[in-house]
């Protein structure tokens, strides 16, 4: 975590609420790219985002800094996601396109084509996979994240890869 994240962190749990502001603002990106990759859908997506800031909002007095901020909202956003899959009870995503910009002509039909397998996916491979090919994290720190074992992490990833 930055100095500066740090910082503002800090200045929330002292009362200072308007600190918040810096922390959505270095994160609602990433984790609305998140969001989307795990619902498919602009519009779930926001919703899952602004849940999971909302949830931060409530739960950032009693962050200790046992893992890093970062880690720390992707673990709400994952949990959210979850819940949000639960809900829809494996039912088959609806991909909204107008949320990516759109790709060149010659690449638009294989861009949507890697959007629908990976919408295709089983949740756990799904999130594994978006996490370490779009959203740049290690298997160590997905692990950490989703709760589970760094082999089952990299098993997941290869057999989403392998699909």
């Amino acid at each position: 975590m930055t100095e500066q994240l740090q910082q503002a962190v800090e200045r929330f749990q002292s009362g200072d609420r308007s600190a918040f502001n810096e922390i959505v603002r270095a994160h609602q990106r990433e984790i609305y790219n998140l969001a989307y990759r795990v619902t498919g859908n602009a519009e779930e997506a926001k919703d899952l985002t602004q849940d999971a800031f909302l949830r931060a909002y409530r739960a950032l007095p009693g962050f200790r800094g046992d893992s890093s901020l970062r880690t720390w909202l992707y673990r709400i956003a994952i949990n959210l996601g979850s819940d949000w899959r639960r809900r829809l009870f494996k039912a088959p995503l609806q991909l909204d396109e107008a949320a990516d910009p759109p790709a060149p002509e010659r690449d638009a039909g294989l861009a949507l084509a890697v959007q629908r397998a990976v919408a295709a996916l089983p949740y756990k491979q799904r999130t594994v996979f978006v996490m370490h090919h779009y959203q740049g994290f290690k298997h160590e720190e997905i692990a950490q994240i989703t709760k589970r074992s760094v082999g089952s992490v990299k098993a997941n990833y290869f057999q989403a890869s392998a699909k």
